[in-house]
């Protein structure tokens, strides 16, 4: 393998979707967790759909809000809970940051 056949492999792992939505298989692709995480994520309000239905879009924030979440997790040893409680406490201060 060369050096360009390992750039085009590492930027294809970290791609983000150019589709309107995505679904949540999708989404645990890009953010290498288990299908029952990103439901649980789902479910406690962490990540909201785009659309509801049957098989619920996301669109990119909510990859990057699921990968916040998980490194809160996985970092801090949060439970969920705890995940969404600090989720909601940043997005306070940003939303703060953001008015000033």
């Amino acid at each position: 393998m060369t050096a360009r056949q390992y750039e085009i492999i590492i930027s294809r792992k970290h791609e983000m979707v150019s589709v309107p939505g995505i679904t949540i298989h999708e989404l645990c692709r890009l953010c290498e967790c288990h299908l029952s995480v990103a439901k649980r994520l789902f479910s406690i309000g962490l990540i909201e759909p785009l659309s509801g239905g049957a098989t619920p879009l996301f669109d990119r924030s909510a990859v990057i809000r699921a990968r916040k979440a998980l490194r809160l997790k996985r970092d801090l040893g949060l439970n969920f809970d705890a995940v969404a409680l600090v989720m909601e406490l940043l997005d306070r201060i940003d939303d703060l940051e953001r008015r000033l």
